[in-house]
């Protein structure tokens, strides 16, 4: 048997009339939480504040956990909570739930065509109401809901008792009516009511003095006359018409000038003079009807609604309506809602003394003015979601188009709007943009200046229309010369700076002046950022504070649109947006703040990158990063493929932290962020990156005197040298290595010289030589540790395949297998099967050097440099085997990475086996 769940009232769990223990507060909320979405994912941040609000403990993550659990075994398997992309689900149909069954009656209400049927779905809604919603929890998020149903409640009653009365149910209607009026006696939609169902009983005077009642209460406590709705239920009254059209207000008597038919508002600002892009989120638009735009300042969310709303404009018969509520106007000069609301009602052409006189009460007439309407609202530039609830017209016919910079959630959670995010234009939009401003004939005889003017605005449309404003003011000049001062400006934000409202600068500043505290200081600190983005762990150690505060400030900054989580966890900032930080940033007079923070930074990618290294590269020596700051927690890698997905993930932040630490001259996490790298530039196959990084370690290791680490650098670089083809160079740099070593005494790193002299001589076509320094490293290394002969032992094997000393090479991969084995080296043992499927190639035995090279492919993984060598052996394999296809996509897999990685002699080499392939045919 199906659950089914009340929330409107004390939160239950029934299966038929059996409720189900569920358990205390915490699993109560969210059970709510959940069913109140409908079957729609919610994030496990979103639980947290939805239970706590902001001021969760730092366990509630690990608490919900602990619900969902409960909860699970509560609902005995017949529902599942279960992940969904980034949240939560709990799979209850919305039938199962008392709160959509109710709004789905009152829907069908609206939509009935007979008042009898109406009054039926009415009563079926109201009969789930078994008390306060949710009763017995509380948190703000839940508040605002409970506040949101109430007042959808009370509409129901007002609604149902309407239909009552045209029905004739008068006397049915009126205990009621007295109890409900006796306890909202300032509701003058339901005065009038109670007065039409006095008189229609036959008590005229009781229904005059109500109105006495009513109208002496309003005078003493607000100081105002009654509406003109209930007004022109007295006068009936007074006229003894038995029968009164409709007293509320939706049919809107007496609200404006009599024998004029009602005003049609058509309040739409001009549509935006260009338009470009967007299709896809005027599309999004037209199927929603409460949609939020949301995204940073400039990014073109007025001009979306307005273009939208003009083009559409055709559908709304009943006119248009249009605030903007300046939630982020810099004098702080935002409009209540009274006064929008008031403004709405004035264009709907009710008189400013029938204006009730407070909020409440305006919504109230406003909604009924509209109940009947087929009209659009479009509401711009809001702070937050109660500037704009009051504007909701409750009419599904009257869709409503928000913008915001910030989120506005509860509108997405309470009222179901769409949330729809704006990104910049893309290239081809941004310049389509000038092209339409500027003109096709200035523009097309410059279209590279185009190009560069708007790349340097980032796609933000604001940005592109102060370029376009600067351009028109001197028609004459040439636009390379503007896009030339933008880039000389220093800054973007300079050659943008219009002294206006509508300059970049100001558009950001009053963004983050809506902010205080802990959002608005992780803001600055963003500008400290080197790299391209960065995520929660490394935010959290740049801000010095704990996860649960860096999520709850980049939470409040992505719902200001200051920040974009492109990816889960994820964040960046557009150019213009960091541009504007970093100078914050900069001008800050807290110098030792800032310099601490981008330390923590640094130390987070240091220390995370050396254990990534130490899980991944086994057998490598460690080192010891320095000491680790306050406030600085690096991420817990797990395993080996973890840390491997880490820093391929992070390298151009590791890259970026690594030349601020250059700039900041900290040599010693220059040089031990280098020593972490290396990995990552010799798998990654780009040698010639790598040479520039191992020069700036080593000229950082000389600055600290540490001859070790110099040996170490200079070896490196000789092994880069090499793969580029500059074998010279290469020997430069090895025999100076290995003078340091020998300087140093240090057998270790002379043998790991000898080997990388080897690899030299292999690659510069010099084999005996290879082989006399491979063997002279493997004898030396006879009592070192297993990971240093394994990679010593794989050397010399290949060497001695080269020469055709297949036997003997078989037996020293054979043993260095063993050696990896031992010392769990999983890295080097995709090198040691490649070498060994090479042997038995050599040997002849084909299936055998298959299998070996098709398990080193397996494992390389993203050992970008090593794959094409494997994949050319492979291919000669499958040619031999006569397994021609199979030889053919192995060497076009081979081409085109030696080409990729620019390693033209092993390209040449891999399209002189492919074309000798394609030449012999099938």
């Amino acid at each position: 048997m199906s659950l089914d769940f009340r929330l409107l009232g004390n939160v239950e769990v029934l299966r038929g009339e059996q409720p189900q223990p569920i358990g205390p507060a915490g699993p109560r909320a969210i059970l709510v939480a959940l069913l109140l979405e409908a079957g729609q994912p919610v994030s496990l941040d979103d639980l947290v504040v939805r239970v706590w609000g902001d001021h969760a403990p730092g366990s509630a993550r690990g608490m919900v956990h602990s619900y969902f659990t409960r909860l699970r075994t509560a609902l005995a398997g017949e529902h599942q909570i279960v992940r969904h992309g980034h949240g939560y689900v709990l799979d209850a149909a919305p039938e199962r739930v008392d709160v959509h069954r109710f709004r789905h009656l009152i829907f069908r209400a609206r939509r009935a065509e007979a008042a009898e049927e109406a009054v039926g779905c009415y009563d079926e809604a109201l009969e789930l109401w078994r008390g306060e919603p949710f009763a017995g929890l509380d948190s703000p998020w839940l508040r605002e809901f409970r506040t949101a149903l109430r007042a959808e409640h009370e509409e129901a009653l007002l609604a149902r008792t309407d239909l009552q009365l045209e029905l004739g149910r008068h006397a049915q209607v009126l205990p009621t009516l007295t109890s409900r009026a006796g306890r909202h006696p300032f509701d003058e939609r339901l005065a009038g009511q109670l007065m039409l169902a006095l008189h229609r009983t036959g008590r005229q005077a009781d229904a005059l003095r109500h109105f006495q009642k009513v109208k002496a209460m309003l005078a003493d406590e607000l100081g105002v006359d009654p509406g003109p709705a209930l007004r022109s239920v007295y006068q009936a009254i007074l006229r003894d018409e038995t029968i009164v059209d409709d007293p509320s207000p939706r049919a809107g008597a007496a609200q404006h000038d009599p024998g004029l038919p009602p005003p049609v508002p058509r309040q739409l600002p001009a549509p935006p003079r260009a338009f470009t892009g967007r299709g896809r989120e005027l599309e999004a638009l037209a199927s929603a009807p409460v949609s939020v735009v949301v995204g940073p300042g400039g990014v073109g969310k007025t001009c979306l609604a307005l273009r939208w709303a003009h083009d559409h404009a055709g559908r709304f018969p009943d006119g248009q309506l249009f605030v903007d509520l300046r939630g982020f106007a810099p004098s702080g000069e935002r409009v209540a809602p009274e006064t929008a609301v008031r403004a709405f009602l004035s264009a709907l052409g009710v008189k400013p003394a029938a204006v009730p006189p407070d909020l409440a009460a305006m919504c109230g007439l406003y909604r009924s003015l509209v109940a009947d309407k087929h009209l659009l609202v479009v509401i711009d530039n809001a702070l937050d979601a109660d500037q704009v609830i009051p504007l909701l017209p409750g009419n599904p016919r009257c869709p409503v188009v928000v913008t915001s910079r910030n989120r506005l959630t509860t509108l997405v959670t309470s009222h179901h709007a769409d949330l729809l995010t704006l990104d910049v234009l893309d290239g081809a939009a941004a310049r389509q943009l000038l092209v339409a401003r500027l003109g096709p004939t200035r523009t097309g005889a410059e279209p590279a200046a185009v190009t560069r003017l708007a790349d340097a605005c980032g796609g933000l449309p604001l940005a592109l229309s102060i370029v376009v404003g600067r351009a028109q003011e001197h028609p004459e000049f040439a636009l390379t010369a503007l896009a030339d001062e933008l880039a000389d400006s220093g800054s973007p934000l300079n050659a943008l700076e219009i002294g206006t409202d509508l300059s970049i600068r100001a558009v950001l500043r009053t963004s983050l002046a809506a902010l205080a505290g802990e959002p608005a200081e992780l803001f600055t600190l963003l500008g400290l950022v080197p790299g391209p983005d960065i995520t929660l762990d490394a935010a959290a150690s740049l801000a010095g504070t704990t996860y649960a505060a860096t999520r709850t400030a980049l939470r409040v900054l992505e719902r200001a649109s200051l920040v974009q989580q492109y990816e889960p966890g994820r964040f960046r900032l557009h150019d213009l947006v960091r541009a504007y930080a970093r100078e914050l940033a900069h001008d800050s007079r807290d110098n030792e703040h800032q310099t601490s923070a981008l330390h923590r930074l640094t130390c987070f990618y240091l220390h995370s990158l050396v254990r990534a290294v130490t899980l991944a590269d086994a057998g490598r020596p460690p080192i010891t990063p320095v000491p680790l700051p306050p406030g600085c927690t690096p991420v817990p890698l797990r395993d080996a493929a973890e840390a491997k997905r880490w820093v391929n993930t992070e390298a151009a932040n590791i890259a970026a932290v690594r030349s601020a630490a250059i700039d900041r001259e900290w040599h010693r996490i220059v040089w031990q962020l280098t020593w972490g790298s290396s990995s990552l530039y010799a798998t990654q196959g780009d040698a010639h990156h790598a040479i520039g990084v191992w020069r700036e370690g080593l000229a950082a290791a000389q600055i600290l005197g540490d001859r070790g680490s110099e040996c170490l650098a200079e070896r490196v670089i000789a092994q880069a040298f090499t793969r580029t083809g500059a074998h010279e160079e290469a020997v430069e740099h090895v025999k100076l290595a290995l003078a340091i070593a020998e300087e140093l005494g240090d057998v270790p790193q002379r043998v790991l010289c000898l080997n990388a002299w080897s690899e030299i001589c292999v690659r510069a076509q010099r084999i005996p030589e290879a082989i006399e320094l491979s063997s002279g490293a493997w004898e030396l290394a006879t009592d070192l540790a297993p990971a240093i002969r394994a990679w010593v032992g794989n050397h010399l094997a290949w060497a001695l395949q080269l020469e055709k000393h297949h036997d003997e090479a078989l037996v020293i991969s054979e043993q260095t297998l063993v050696l990896a084995d031992e010392a769990n080296m999983n890295n080097i043992r995709p090198a040691i099967l490649d070498t060994l499927g090479t042997i038995h190639l050599g040997l002849g035995n084909l299936d055998r050097a298959v299998a070996y090279l098709e398990e080193a492919l397996a494992l390389f993984g993203d050992e970008m440099f090593s794959i094409p060598d494997t994949l050319l052996t492979l291919g000669a394999a499958y040619r031999r085997l006569g397994r021609t296809d199979l030889a053919l996509k192995s060497l076009r897999q081979a081409v085109e990475l030696y080409h990729q990685q620019h390693r033209e002699h092993d390209e040449r080499q891999a399209r002189h086996a492919l074309d000798e392939l394609v030449r012999e045919g099938p």
